[in-house]
């Protein structure tokens, strides 16, 4: 028969055996929570890339009415297939780019208007995060029948603070200005707010990289980078008259 002595040390030891495993039990729990938590937070930041990638190529398919032949660009102005063409590389954010187009609107337009060229906008996303919503936005205004009056306005609109065009001044703002209502403001809000010519503006981007354009803006005539060649030096400014000699020959 066992001495209480030795009950007790039995009893000691059982008890240390049972703190042992509730020990184990606890730290192996432990160990699987923080698994669990690793692996969510793995989800997480995965459903988050995927998302910032969606996010950069989202859209539909859909093409621009007046898109130039390579589905890269939108022609502003195509009267005369025996005239150069003036590629123009711009993003709707970038505040050189502002200058230029407002600076050169007319020159442009007056050119145009006498068979001298060609002109095909090429939009771009440098500045802000907005610029692609603008990319897309412009390409959605020429489904509706009013890409030159759109794409001035965007150029006109942009905050000089560096912030970016706001939704409410692409989806509202803009087509009031240029009084597009009824069914095609509908239409245009539609293809906004579904991005609907996400893919455009993909290959948008994709072509001036391929074309090794890399700022904002650049004018290219029939292939040749003029973009030095237009800008005063001594104003520091893109001038039209510059832009009418280099095209005029």
């Amino acid at each position: 028969m066992a001495s209480s002595s030795q009950v007790r040390q039995s009893r000691r030891e059982s008890l240390a055996s049972q703190r042992l495993a509730a020990a184990q039990k606890e730290r192996r729990n432990r160990i699987i929570f923080v698994s669990a938590g690793v692996v969510v937070l793995i989800i997480v930041i995965a459903v988050a890339v995927w998302g910032v990638m969606s996010a950069m190529t989202k859209g539909g398919n859909q093409t621009p009415p007046n898109a130039t032949s390579g589905k890269d660009g939108i022609w502003l102005t195509h009267d005369n297939p025996d005239a150069p063409t003036l590629q123009v590389y711009s993003d709707y954010n970038c505040p050189n780019c502002k200058t230029a187009e407002l600076t050169l609107h007319q020159a442009m337009d007056d050119l145009a208007a006498a068979g001298a060229i060609n002109i095909s906008t090429h939009a771009l996303a440098f500045e802000a995060a907005s610029s692609r919503e603008a990319a897309n936005a412009a390409a959605c205004a020429d489904a509706a029948g009013v890409f030159a009056d759109y794409n001035y306005q965007l150029f006109l609109n942009q905050p000089s603070d560096g912030t970016g065009l706001t939704k409410t001044m692409m989806r509202e703002t803009i087509p009031a200005t240029i009084s597009l209502t009824g069914d095609k403001l509908t239409e245009f809000q539609t293809c906004y707010d579904e991005s609907a010519m996400g893919k455009f503006v993909d290959a948008e981007i994709k072509y001036a990289a391929d074309q090794k354009v890399t700022t904002t803006p650049s004018f290219i005539l029939d292939g040749k980078n003029i973009t030095s060649e237009i800008y005063n030096t001594k104003t520091r400014s893109y001038d039209p008259d510059l832009l009418r000699s280099v095209v005029n020959g």
